[in-house]
């Protein structure tokens, strides 16, 4: 006991010079109709939508192509504070145009500062006589460009006293490093740290990423510091992924967000694949079979490091296509195992550094299929609309994926073609779409791989992936929209089941290794456990308890350690 007391002690004196009293609620309301400010009549926004800045806009289905939008609560100040001066410390992910407090504006013209800086907060100081207090307020920040997140918020509004000290902290602790917990283990506890400066009350809410509510707990708190233990049999019926949001009031605002994986590699999922998937794709792969070749490469000297030579290599692909890519061998003469690198979604490898400074005795190559970086020229789609994922989405012969799958396997065909490179040691590996074609290339190139690994694939299991990232669905319905429903939804479902990577986990011959972020909205763990635990071949995976889509602990680097045990270099 006097462990779990110091624990807490260290939690909240730790965090004293970072937090302070927040009079503003973490859950807040939502319009993208209700965008311009009405100075002589106030919004209704009670009808308007939640919004929890401790989740990503993504979690909650709302994007950057919904468009301006205004986010508003109402909060109080206790009549005690009325001597004080008051600040708005804020870090939203997106372009803030103005902020208002009943009806004065506080500032504006905030960049969304997710891609450099991300969750620097930036602070205004709230003009004497602005607030009410012992009265209700409003606070309306008006945005647009709702940023992409990988599913991590770094959303904080926070309105305080300026000399106010640290008075309340929550904390939800998983008892396991990477939050992954048996379903036999339903006797475990998570527990919810916390220090409150006054009574109050505690929300403990947990969901499934099915956006399912499965538990809501309000628990009185006392002011001082204690935990509180949740049994997972509380909220935990089967194998899964559970988001777990926190939210202390003492009178002020604070609160926490955390996911856990449950047995993940017991979750059962649909393993059928769409009908004539099998002929559709050994058809495909016979008129790739058509396509002569011509496999080319040129040496290029900013590509050549001291122990490496970069070259680009060319090939044709289906439909006659030129496919470029970049190609890395060791200087020494010999025969050296051989990874595939395929690219997530509009990513081009325009970045090197990696492949010049390795010093590893391996070959690479470094694919840019159709539609990305170097192979551009020849079809270009963009990823706005239709894009690479709409693009032909009603046509079997000529929707994107049908061809990029192929330019993998034709990929693979030139590593096989070159006698730096040993046959019988080639793998592949790729994250968010690379994921997705690394199982497809594993799939459908068989013992030719002889080993994979992947992070949050896409496209895989169709289905579940659009009743979890739900805004998924409204990009489908632009897609039709674009080509005038030429198609139904039902037969445009059909042609995305054809590729959906899920299908190709049968098929796949080789070890397998499989990387997971628990706060990927693009991606969700679900989707890609759904391919995992269809895979006959020995496999493991790893989870990453605090990253998003974007990878943040570096998952490229542990799969590449497999393929580097598995490969032998």
């Amino acid at each position: 006991m006097k462990k779990i007391i110091l624990c807490v002690f260290i939690l909240v004196n730790s965090l004293t010079a970072a937090f302070s009293q927040n009079y503003l609620p973490l859950v807040w309301k939502i319009s993208f109709t209700d965008t311009l400010r009405q100075p002589m009549q106030e919004f209704e926004i009670s009808r308007w939508q939640n919004v929890c800045l401790l989740l990503s806009w993504e979690r909650q289905g709302y994007f950057e192509m919904k468009g301006d939008c205004c986010l508003a609560t109402d909060f109080s100040v206790p009549p005690s504070s009325s001597t004080n001066e008051f600040v708005l410390s804020l870090s939203l992910q997106c372009y803030v145009k103005d902020i208002y407090i009943n009806g004065i504006r506080i500032g504006g013209k905030l960049p969304n500062l997710f891609w450099s800086k991300r969750g620097e907060k930036t602070v205004l100081p709230v003009p004497k006589g602005c607030l009410l207090f012992g009265k209700k307020n409003r606070i309306e920040v008006y945005a647009k460009a709702l940023s992409y997140t990988g599913g991590l918020s770094h959303n904080s509004c926070t309105l305080s006293p300026v000399d106010s000290k640290v008075s309340s902290q929550v904390k939800i602790e998983v008892p396991s490093a990477d939050h992954n917990l048996s379903i036999n283990e339903r006797n475990a506890f998570v527990r919810i740290a916390y220090h409150a400066k006054q009574k109050g009350t505690l929300l403990f809410c947990v969901k499934n990423d099915f956006h399912d509510t499965l538990s809501v707990q309000k628990i009185v708190v006392d002011p001082k510091d204690s935990l509180i233990r949740v049994p997972l049999k509380d909220f935990v019926a089967r194998p899964g992924f559970y988001e777990m949001t926190a939210e202390l009031n003492d009178g002020g605002f604070v609160g926490d967000a955390q996911w856990i994986a449950v047995s993940p590699e017991k979750i059962a999922c649909i393993t059928d694949t769409v009908p004539g998937f099998k002929s559709f794709w050994e058809n495909t792969l016979s008129d790739l079979s058509k396509v002569a070749p011509a496999f080319k490469v040129h040496k290029v000297d900013s590509l050549c490091s001291a122990n490496r030579d970069g070259y680009v290599m060319e090939m044709k692909s289906l439909g006659e296509l030129t496919i470029r890519g970049y190609y890395f061998v060791p200087k020494a003469k010999g025969k050296y195992p051989a990874v595939l690198h395929v690219p997530g979604y509009g990513y081009g490898f325009q970045y090197l550094d990696g492949f010049l400074k390795n010093k590893d005795q391996v070959v690479e190559l470094a694919l840019c299929v159709r539609g990305h970086g170097i192979s551009r020229d020849v079809f270009n789609p963009g990823f706005g609309v239709p894009g690479i994922w709409g693009y032909e989405l009603c046509n079997k012969k000529e929707f994107a994926y049908r061809g990029i799958y192929m330019d993998c396997v034709r990929a693979v065909e030139f590593l096989l073609s070159r006698e730096e490179v040993d046959g019988s040691r080639i793998g592949v590996m790729g994250g968010s779409q690379g994921g997705g074609l690394t199982l497809a290339t594993a799939g459908l190139c068989k013992s030719k791989i002889r080993a994979c690994a992947y992070f949050d694939p896409f496209l895989c299991d169709l289905d579940d992936f659009l009743n979890i990232r739900t805004m998924c669905q409204s990009e489908l319905s632009s897609y039709l929209t674009y080509y005038h429903n030429t198609c139904k939804r039902e037969e445009a479902m059909y042609i995305q089941g054809l590729i959906d990577t899920k299908g190709f986990a049968h098929w796949i011959t080789c070890p397998a290794f499989f990387a997971t972020s628990l706060f990927d909205d693009d991606c969700p763990p679900h989707v890609g456990f759904a391919a995992y635990n269809m895979l006959k071949t020995p496999k493991k995976f790893k989870i990453y308890p605090n990253d998003s889509h974007l990878g943040e602990s570096d998952n490229a680097k542990d799969m590449m350690a497999f393929l580097k045990e598995q490969l032998g270099f």
